[in-house]
């Protein structure tokens, strides 16, 4: 999952729904959880759920979420505690991808944590898994169209690296969204990472002279 830095608040909000295109503007119009591009339908999604005592109106408690996630997650966590997050935590280093449009928990010490998020948001659905995905839920099929045009894409690439290939490669994975899937296909090609992760809005990617993640407040990893 996509680490990002969500800033302060805007402005005061009176209804949570009036925080979605700051959100968007923010970090980009892309499921939080999922990474999927959403043009339409994305939604305010409360962090902690507002019937487990979560702040209705709080930037801090705010991500974006496609329906899917946001549905799926429904109000099955009651506090933070438990999870890794993508606004505190530095989500890409807990998370692993695999062509077979899973997602799995990084063994890193926070294994329960991320398994945690992973059943919470059901991203370990799909097809021929021990928990299938159900008729509305098309998020594996739109995980493994991502797999496809990033492999394209590196297979383009390997013909004939340049500059210009670099960032035609990374408005295209800022059209298609799944962006873990972007950095996972191209892992170790320097330069086209640094291009996708320009074109995504307030990454977190922060790190101290040793070259180590800094570990956000409030965050576990």
């Amino acid at each position: 999952m996509r680490p990002v830095a969500k800033g302060t608040a805007p402005r005061v909000y009176s209804h949570w729904g009036q925080a979605r295109n700051d959100l968007g503007t923010q970090i980009g119009w892309y499921c939080s959880y999922c990474e999927m591009g959403v043009s339409n339908m994305m939604e305010v999604e409360h962090i902690v759920p507002r019937n487990h005592g979560g702040a209705k109106l709080d930037w801090e408690n705010f991500l974006l979420a496609c329906k899917y996630c946001n549905t799926v997650k429904s109000n099955n966590n009651t506090s933070r505690t438990g999870y890794v997050w993508m606004d505190t935590d530095n989500t890409d280093l807990t998370f692993k991808y695999s062509e077979i449009a899973i997602v799995e928990p990084v063994p890193n010490g926070i294994t329960a944590q991320a398994s945690a998020t992973i059943t919470l948001t059901g991203l370990d659905r799909g097809p021929g898994r021990p928990n299938p995905p159900t008729e509305a839920d098309s998020r594996w099929i739109f995980r493994l169209q991502a797999w496809s045009i990033a492999k394209s894409s590196l297979a383009n690439w390997n013909t004939k690296p340049s500059t210009e290939m670099a960032y035609q490669i990374a408005l295209t994975a800022k059209g298609t969204g799944f962006y873990s899937i972007w950095m996972t296909v191209f892992d170790g090609v320097t330069q086209v990472q640094d291009a996708i992760r320009n074109e995504f809005p307030n990454t977190y990617s922060s790190a101290d002279a040793a070259g180590d993640r800094i570990i956000r407040t409030g965050g576990i990893i």
